[in-house]
């Protein structure tokens, strides 16, 4: 079995998501970017401010614990005497998982007092022998890896008299890096949990200030969507200055289409007069033609113009409904419609024509349901389906009119068992004016164009499928949501 469906799908609302298109997303996101930035650069320097601090405090404690000792370095019966008070130690000792090792040295390495080995490690000596004397002692800090354990030291000088003149005397007071280390990590830890903070407080307020600059767009959106498709009135909001100029523009664009719709409804009911006036008045005078004319040439030309008249009519109007339809649309709001009222209804309206060839329309139901749309726009897709079926069924033959439901769905199917319709026919059935080569029938090629149209204003799919053996089958599916049973 062949099958040609035109799908329309319906889409009650469209859900929120984070498209990067949104305008929610971009500000969050450029928010959040630069949000990062700064945290990482302040961290950085929160890094940074710990280390010097942790060492500025330390050092400053190994150069005053070095004067001290070097306050106390004395030249006494041509020897030198150190007497290293208890002060000079006592903030070292305030950090007891640290160690401190001490070295007092004069000119040529000559030890006075501490830790000899001290002496004999290069850089030590290296230090001591660039440090440049000054009038006040200041300290020269470096670290060294001493003893397998890195150290910190601070080295002080300071010419002393002697009786053979001035000579220089080093300090030298050193100390391992486990305090520095965990205060430098306090002062880290503590500087992060201030940028967490800080952090934290500034993705709220940028929450709130996305949230409060997005609400009017949201405001004018939800009114928007609460109107039905026909109501054009002006759209009253009070919000930023920037909303405010796109309220106007809206206002200013919904009153260009309302002033467009109405003028599209006076020119269709202008064209159905203008156009059918003139058009009756041609097939009155060929029709009184056609009866005072007695020689059969002029009564088979009178005849032609007479078919084609009617061709005429028949498309004018198929374009006149299918403006109606669009204008109706687009203009008025959905009712309620008995659904199986209306199909019967066009069914005993249509018998008529299908008796006269002795065709007997069918009609079948199992459900009674009321769908919601424009009865106008439903009554013509009917028409031109049904008549379709008549048309193209043979004589003495069948139409079911078929009304079920399928799931959720309503489902109207039109059966016939005429020549049906081409494979390579079916894609194009639903094009304005397109006739088949094959078909010999009269007709304005709109009918179906109009069914699909009025179709898609009922978010309905509309399909074609051959009837078995022969035939075709029309099938309108009404989704779940856009019906109801009585």
């Amino acid at each position: 079995m062949t099958t040609i469906k035109r799908r329309i799908p319906f889409l009650p609302f469209r859900r929120f998501h984070w498209s990067s298109k949104s305008l929610r997303f971009q500000l969050l996101s450029t928010s959040f970017a630069l949000l990062l930035a700064v945290s990482i650069l302040t961290l950085w320097a929160a890094s940074r401010y710990a280390h010097h601090t942790a060492q500025l405090s330390y050092d400053r404690s190994l150069s005053s614990s070095a004067v001290q000792i070097l306050d106390n370095v004395r030249y006494v019966n041509l020897n030198w005497s150190v007497d290293i008070p208890i002060s000079a130690f006592k903030v070292l000792a305030q950090s007891p998982q640290d160690r401190v090792f001490y070295l007092v040295v004069a000119e040529s390495f000559d030890v006075v007092t501490g830790y000899d080995d001290l002496a004999e490690h290069s850089v030590i000596r290296q230090k001591i022998l660039s440090y440049q004397s000054q009038l006040e002692p200041k300290a020269d800090y470096f670290d060294v890896l001493y003893k397998g354990v890195d150290f910190r030291f601070a080295l002080v000088s300071n010419s002393i008299n002697t009786p053979s003149g001035l000579r220089e005397v080093y300090v030298l007071v050193g100390q391992t890096l486990n305090s520095r280390l965990l205060l430098e990590k306090e002062i880290t830890f503590q500087a992060q949990k201030l940028v967490a903070m800080v952090i934290i407080s500034a993705l709220l307020l940028i929450l709130l200030s996305t949230w409060k600059i997005i609400r009017p767009i949201r405001d004018i959106n939800r009114k928007i969507a609460k109107r039905s498709t026909v109501d054009l009135t002006p759209i009253g909001h009070q919000g930023p200055q920037e909303i405010d100029h796109l309220i106007t523009t809206i206002n200013r664009f919904m009153g260009q289409l309302d002033t467009t719709l109405g003028n599209l409804k006076n020119f269709t009911s202008e064209a159905a007069h203008q156009l059918k006036t003139p058009l009756a008045g041609l097939k009155a005078h060929a029709e009184l033609a056609l009866n005072s004319s007695n020689d059969p040439e002029t009564k088979q030309h009178l005849v032609t113009v007479l078919t084609a008249c009617n061709l005429l009519d028949r498309t004018i109007s198929q374009l006149l409904n299918q403006a109606t339809i669009t204008h109706r649309h687009r203009s008025m709001a959905p009712g309620i419609i008995h659904f199986n009222d209306t199909v019967k209804n066009i069914c005993r309206d249509l018998a008529i024509n299908a008796l006269s060839r002795d065709i007997e329309l069918s009609y079948q139901d199992s459900v009674d349901v009321v769908i919601y749309g424009d009865d106008f726009a439903l009554a013509q897709m009917l028409i031109n389906l049904i008549e379709n079926a008549v048309k193209y069924s043979p004589d003495h033959s069948k139409i079911d009119i078929l009304i079920n439901q399928d799931v959720g769905n309503i489902v109207l199917a039109i059966e016939d068992h005429g020549q049906g319709i081409a494979d390579q026919d079916k894609p194009h059935v639903f094009e304005r004016f397109y006739r088949s080569s094959n078909n010999i029938s009269q007709g304005t090629g709109l009918g179906m164009a109009i069914a699909l149209e009025v179709a898609r204003n009922f978010n309905a799919e509309l399909s074609l499928e051959d009837t078995q053996p022969t035939g075709l089958t029309v099938k309108v599916v009404f989704p779940y949501g856009h019906w109801r049973k009585r």
